[in-house]
């Protein structure tokens, strides 16, 4: 059985719902450890899966529609290749940490909004038509809450290992030379710098590296035309090393910017939240090493309700989103209530309890309605799962 078989059977014994993949052959780092077909035993992340897609079964069985939303996820992330497969598996991993404080509130999953309800929002004075469609809402007593669900995925290596798996397979095939590439730190780049001009320079990365390897050099040192500066390394055997030399505040500088790829989701007259998950199998860029992410986490909070809001420059000068814009940074600043940091603990841990790490940041200079409280909000998340929340701030005391 094939581990995308393995997926289909998965979906069909949980969900009693049929679904086909077309590439049989499909395999991905998510769903390869799911398959105890060839003999190996469960794991840590293979447990939480199964168990995962259980729960959610049990918690929308009665709504059709929301079943076969979650198992339409699932068959997205048998088709996907490298680290794609992090967009619907993230989705997920939300999905199923918000609905542990169900007693509290209710959760809808996929959220079809018409644009004309929502004329003052973002996606409108962007050009979009229609619809906003945004993953989820929780619908909590005198407030909904509207998320959308985003993978902490990081972007300088989704770009960079396509181009090392190139260069080692021609290493391989043309030059019968087993290498293996990798890069000095990246924790410090400037997110905007590289998600809007690297991915132009991946063919002239690919010949330096490729020059580099008929050379047997070891050590390629590359600029690109925008002045972003790698340290690429070849290792002729099967180990590699590289630097990695990590700040919490670096990367927070560097990822400030961030938040504006999710204009298009935010809304103008209910709250609009993004809900970031990540899992060391797609990001490898933080740590999980004592406070580094919950300081991590914070400080790009700040930057992004502090600093950006302050910001009148044209969004579209930092963003290429925005191209037909005239909105100013601190537009989409003030229209972000807040982000929910979820850290995925599913490779580690069959503790239920510890599967999850939250940190809530809520934006006290959000503007569409009074802004959001911890006040407001905690009571909503009292339950036995309230010790995954590991932070929770509305910077009542730190907007300045």
């Amino acid at each position: 059985m094939t581990d995308v078989e393995n997926l289909e059977k998965m979906i069909a014994d949980v969900f009693w719902v049929e679904k086909k993949i077309k590439n049989k052959n499909n395999t991905n780092r998510c769903i390869q450890p799911l398959n105890l077909d060839n003999g190996q035993k469960i794991s840590f992340f293979a447990y939480n899966f199964m168990n995962r897609l259980s729960r959610l079964n049990e918690k929308f069985k009665g709504s059709s529609e929301d079943i076969r939303n979650i198992c339409e996820k699932v068959k997205n992330i048998g088709e996907t290749h490298n680290s794609q497969w992090a967009g619907p598996y993230s989705e997920l991993v939300a999905l199923d940490f918000y609905t542990q404080f169900s007693e509290f509130f209710d959760v809808s999953y996929i959220n079809i909004l018409d644009i004309r309800q929502h004329k003052k929002s973002i996606p409108a004075k962007i050009g979009q038509k229609e619809l906003i469609d945004i993953d989820l809402c929780l619908h909590l007593k005198n407030m909904d809450i509207f998320t959308d669900v985003k993978s902490f995925n990081c972007i300088h290596m989704n770009i960079l290992d396509e181009i090392f798996k190139k260069v080692e397979k021609y290493a391989l095939e043309t030059l019968g030379k087993l290498i293996l590439v990798g890069v000095d730190n990246l924790s410090s780049l400037d997110y905007m710098e590289v998600k809007n001009h690297l991915g132009y320079e991946k063919n002239k990365i690919f010949q330096a590296l490729k020059i580099a390897v008929k050379e047997n050099r070891r050590n390629v040192n590359y600029e690109s035309k925008d002045g972003i500066k790698f340290n690429f390394k070849i290792e002729y055997s099967n180990m590699l090393s590289t630097v990695k030399d990590y700040s919490p505040f670096a990367m927070a500088e560097a990822y400030k910017y961030k938040f504006l790829d999710y204009g298009n989701k935010l809304i103008d007259n209910e709250y609009s939240v993004i809900t970031i998950v990540k899992n060391p199998w797609f990001n490898e860029e933080t740590v999980d090493f004592g406070d580094f992410n919950n300081l991590f986490y914070r400080s790009l909070s700040r930057r992004t309700f502090m600093e950006l809001f302050k910001m009148d420059n044209f969004a579209r000068e930092v963003s290429n989103f925005y191209s037909q814009s005239d909105l100013s940074v601190s537009d989409i600043s003030k229209s972000l209530a807040g982000i929910v940091f979820i850290d995925d603990n599913s490779a580690y841990t069959k503790s239920r309890e510890n599967l999850y790490d939250a940190y809530f940041y809520l934006n006290p200079n959000y503007a569409n309605k009074e802004p959001l409280t911890i006040r407001k909000i905690e009571k909503f998340f009292h339950n036995s799962f309230l010790s995954q929340i590991k932070d929770f701030d509305d910077f009542k005391w730190d907007n300045y």
